[in-house]
């Protein structure tokens, strides 16, 4: 299916000016202030915006920015280029032919005003409804919207100025992370493993198959190596209890290594290539421990602690991220040189289950006091330490 941001637009406006400055003409770009009828804005796509029109997936999320819009275009449409800051779209290319009130627009798509946009076309659908129930022909107000073009040949460029000019509502971390293209290899490395599932790459992306980029990473730095953390005055627990206490950290020191591994920063290249290479592994041991039979019988009680469904059941975060923190003790560079998860045979399930219910009990029940506490992480990695030294070969 062709998009806009594949081809080329005819957009129809009242009024049209070059308002390029210096700047942007030393950078190769270009920019048109256009007042355009709210019919012409939705001929644009949303793929280089940050997200798209978020009421569209979860009709429950219309805040009061929308509503705001919604209320402009019911009550007040002739002020309502006024009080709407209009629309952003980028394009590689405009030619602008005066005499017909037309621009050609190339590889057009919304930069900023998705929101706006989701109003506007909402807004005049429910014209067209109400003219169908009365076997009449839509009357749509004489309403303009300004729009500006943003002529940029540089792609990266058109992201940056997506991320800086979306501030009308909150843009996620994970979002802008997304846009800049932060997570692509770490979600091609984890669907080789599940398949059908994605890694969340916008706040928009929501439903079964999309896992949660932001709890993946809270896994990965669990998982990383003693070696590849960044300890400093701080104990391994101490710099483990960071990915449940302060899930932002996690995906702010991941940003940090995709930008820093390309600056000859080498224990950010080895620490981004470990959660590449664990992407896959890293779900699939989280899944494991959360829904593990041996927790049946261990006497788990209550929503914070377990969430149970007919016979299956989801232990607490709580209890289960010091678990997967041991866990790192087993995580190595394979014969290949990727690094993985090798767990040996000898190694009882059971064994450190039992031990993290203990340490449950010792913390009050509570698996948000547990996942915060140090001495826990430290504690549960004796376990997997003690097999490590089982396996070591003795001198005779």
């Amino acid at each position: 299916m062709s998009t806009s941001s594949s081809g080329r637009v005819r957009v129809h406006y009242t009024l049209i000016r070059n308002v390029t400055s210096p700047e942007e003409q030393a950078n190769g770009s270009r920019c048109f202030i256009a007042v355009c009828p709210l019919g012409e804005v939705l001929k644009f796509d949303t793929l280089r915006n940050l997200r798209d029109y978020i009421p569209a997936h979860d009709p429950k999320k219309r805040n009061s920015v929308h509503k705001g819009i919604e209320a402009t275009l019911s009550c007040r449409s002739d002020r309502f280029i006024q009080y709407n800051g209009g629309l952003t779209i980028s394009c590689s290319d405009i030619e602008v032919k005066d005499n017909e009130k037309l621009a050609l627009v190339m590889n057009g798509s919304i930069l900023n005003g998705a929101q706006t946009q989701g109003e506007i076309r909402r807004f005049l659908e429910g014209l067209s409804a109400e003219a169908s129930s009365d076997d009449e022909k839509a009357e749509v107000p004489e309403v303009n919207a300004r729009v500006e073009f943003v002529v940029e040949p540089d792609e990266m460029q058109i992201t940056e100025i997506a991320i800086a000019r979306n501030t009308s509502t909150d843009i996620k971390k994970l979002t802008m992370a997304g846009a800049r293209k932060h997570f692509n290899e770490l979600d091609e490395s984890f669907r080789k493993i599940h398949k059908s599932l994605r890694l969340t790459k916008n706040e928009t992306d929501v439903g079964d198959d999309f896992v949660d980029t932001g709890k993946l990473l809270q896994i990965l730095w669990l998982l990383c190596p003693t070696e590849l953390l960044n300890l400093g005055t701080r104990s391994v627990g101490e710099a483990r209890l960071k990915s449940y206490k302060n899930r932002n950290y996690c995906l702010v020191d991941f940003e940090n290594d995709v930008i820093n591994k390309d600056k000859d920063d080498a224990a950010a290249a080895t620490r981004y290539q470990c959660f590449v290479d664990l992407a896959g592994p890293a779900w699939s041991e989280y899944l494991k421990w959360q829904q593990h039979p041996a927790w049946a019988g261990k006497r788990l009680k209550g929503v914070k602690q377990i969430k149970r469904s007919g016979n299956s059941h989801l232990v607490s975060d709580g209890v289960i991220f010091p678990i997967i923190g041991a866990m790192s003790e087993f995580v190595k560079k394979d014969v290949r040189g990727r690094w993985s998860i090798e767990v040996p045979n000898i190694f009882e399930d059971e064994a450190m289950i039992e031990a993290a219910r203990e340490q449950l009990s010792a913390n009050k029940g509570q698996p948000m006091l547990m996942a915060r506490t140090a001495g826990v992480y430290s504690a549960l990695a004796l376990i997997p330490k003690g097999y490590k030294r089982m396996l070591e070969p003795r001198d005779s």
